[in-house]
């Protein structure tokens, strides 16, 4: 899809991305906090045309199991291993949590959520990748937890934006 504009800055721990399709702005801010252990991103989203417009708006990561060597190895282990739990708008990536590790990871929304997912093959579909998951092609998330395989994070959040109206997540 050919966008109307589009920008991409990076600078010393941060990245922002800037674009713009059939009167909707998006601006996306992720940075590193020095000394801190998080990446922080801010969404905005802003509605340039005189109607009304509602809007879908899913995120997507995808969690690893803290070792890089071991996440692209040891395929048997990794598969049975994975373990989420969601709360709210918090999904907590616990894998081996208090077995061999003293961490988990939070993936986490300043807004109500609609939908989640959890598991990768649910959120994607089959043969999907992330340029068009399943759950955003069909509008709705499965609310899929993870047992074992490649644990996700993704938040479904919709926008009721009024003409020149403008939210942030």
């Amino acid at each position: 899809v050919d966008l109307d504009r589009y920008l991409c800055r990076h600078g010393m721990g941060y990245t922002i991305l800037e674009s713009a399709k059939d009167g909707l702005f998006a601006k996306q801010e992720t940075f590193v906090p020095v000394d801190e252990n998080c990446e922080l991103t801010r969404v905005s989203l802003t509605n340039e045309t005189n109607a009304e417009k509602q809007i879908d708006l899913f995120s997507a990561i995808e969690f690893c199991l803290w070792n890089a060597m071991d996440d692209m190895s040891n395929f048997q282990r990794n598969y049975s291993i994975g373990e989420v739990e969601v709360e709210g708008s918090r999904i907590y990536h616990k894998t081996e949590y208090r077995e061999r590790r003293n961490h988990y990871a939070v993936y986490a929304v300043n807004a109500p959520v609609i939908g989640f997912d959890t598991d990768r093959e649910t959120f994607l579909g089959a043969y999907n990748g992330f340029d068009h998951p399943a759950a955003v092609e069909r509008g709705e998330s499965f609310n899929s937890m993870a047992s074992g395989w490649s644990p996700v994070g993704s938040h479904h959040l919709r926008a009721d934006l009024a003409p020149g109206a403008r939210v942030s997540y």
